[in-house]
């Protein structure tokens, strides 16, 4: 569904990502996991076109993406939820599903906010329909920026570090949720600190350091068999036996 050929992106003197190829394909459930500053979210965001890459080639259902032109709709059809949640703090939950649709695909407010109302509850919070960002738990927020992302009707949802910003009795909820995804059959890419969820959930695991793809495998080859120094390191800092 998604595949990276040889992209490279670079800020000043850092290369966050650096020479990276990889695919994701229908199904799959892909956790890339790796100390903070290794390049994982800019490589996520780059799949996601978010970033533009300095060099390499991204495609979508094996159409090139041409980053010189607009692409935007070369990713319609894929899903993002961001860290710090990205909903508009003026407008209510239900406002903020319904505003991609209607804006950018043209879909009626009717049609938009009866979708919107499905997808809140899906994730357990049509109560919060009115409700505004500011009234929100932490966890909720990013439940509803899970349904945001499902409005678009995507075929691949990535996430970036959808954890990271939320007290410890939150993240449960959350993967929850994904897991749920998960579980559905829909195709997703996560950037992770959550060893556990990508021991359990994940189709695939990336290790990535230095903006490189140092090791990937299957859950059980990672975490029980890993082969590199680097990754050993990695696990033996991360995972408390």
């Amino acid at each position: 569904m998604i595949k990276a050929s040889h992209i490279n992106k670079q800020f000043g003197q850092v290369k966050a990502v650096d020479d990276v190829s990889l695919h994701i394909k229908k199904g799959e459930v892909i956790c890339i996991i790796g100390p903070s500053g290794s390049g994982k979210s800019t490589l996520i965001r780059c799949l996601r076109g978010l970033e533009v890459p300095d060099s390499g080639e991204i495609y979508v259902h094996d159409k090139k993406v041409e980053f010189k032109k607009n692409y935007a709709q070369d990713f319609a059809q894929v899903g993002f939820v961001f860290q710090l949640f990205n909903l508009f703090p003026h407008k209510t939950v239900l406002e903020n599903l319904t505003l991609g649709p209607v804006k950018a695909f043209g879909v009626s407010k009717e049609e938009a906010e009866e979708t919107g109302k499905k997808l809140l509850k899906r994730v357990g919070l049509l109560e919060k329909a009115d409700a505004y960002p500011n009234q929100l738990s932490g966890g909720q927020k990013q439940r509803v920026a899970i349904a945001r992302a499902l409005c678009q009707n995507p075929e691949v949802i990535m996430f970036d570090e959808p954890t990271s910003a939320l007290d410890p009795e939150m993240i449960g909820e959350v993967l929850n949720a994904m897991k749920e995804l998960a579980d559905e059959g829909m195709t997703l890419a996560v950037v992770t600190h959550e060893m556990g969820f990508a021991r359990k959930v994940a189709t695939r695991v990336l290790f990535v350091d230095g903006g490189k793809i140092v090791e990937e495998g299957t859950p059980e080859q990672i975490f029980e068999n890993p082969q590199s120094d680097r990754l050993k390191l990695f696990l033996s800092q991360v995972i408390h036996m």
